[in-house]
């Protein structure tokens, strides 16, 4: 995996979804919802780019 496929999150992005960040709203994917944890990371099933999150999830699933 090289640093174009990880985006790092904070907290105020919460709650986390992805509907394809290299691509214009009307040609991505489906907006997916990511159920990331506090200080963790999270793959998107579509597009497989990598979420990390820097800080915690409180309040947030």
């Amino acid at each position: 995996m090289n640093d174009h496929n990880v985006m790092t999150v904070t907290p105020y992005d919460l709650p986390l979804h992805c509907s394809g960040p290299q691509n214009e709203v009307w040609n991505g994917h489906p907006r997916v919802f990511l159920p990331i944890q506090s200080n963790g990371a999270i793959e998107c099933p579509y597009c497989g780019v990598v979420y990390r999150l820097a800080g915690e999830a409180k309040g947030h699933h």
